[in-house]
């Protein structure tokens, strides 16, 4: 990946879909590019797998778009809660 990102442009070609479904993800908080000095968003190889996730759920699995937020937010959730248990076990032996 380019240091500074992908451009709208490259990243949509890289998820098989228009730049216009990008905006709508980000407009509905499914990802969260960053954005350069100039204001031009950035899409780093984890936008890009959250997008490839996300059109999983939808073209695979038949989710709307209501329902991939749920999914997402359950699944940060998830993840959030396996990092607080690995920081309370205590360490083996």
């Amino acid at each position: 990946m380019p240091r500074e990102g992908y451009t709208i442009k490259v990243a949509a070609a890289l998820c098989g879909m228009h730049a216009q479904s990008l905006r709508l993800y980000e407009r509905r908080g499914l990802i969260q590019p960053r954005r350069s000095a100039g204001n031009v968003r950035r899409y780093s190889d984890d936008d890009i797998a959250q997008v490839r996730f996300i059109r999983r759920l939808i073209d695979d699995l038949g989710v709307n778009l209501a329902g991939v937020e749920v999914i997402l937010l359950m699944r940060q959730q998830l993840l959030a809660a396996q990092h607080e248990l690995e920081r309370l076990r205590p360490p083996p032996g």
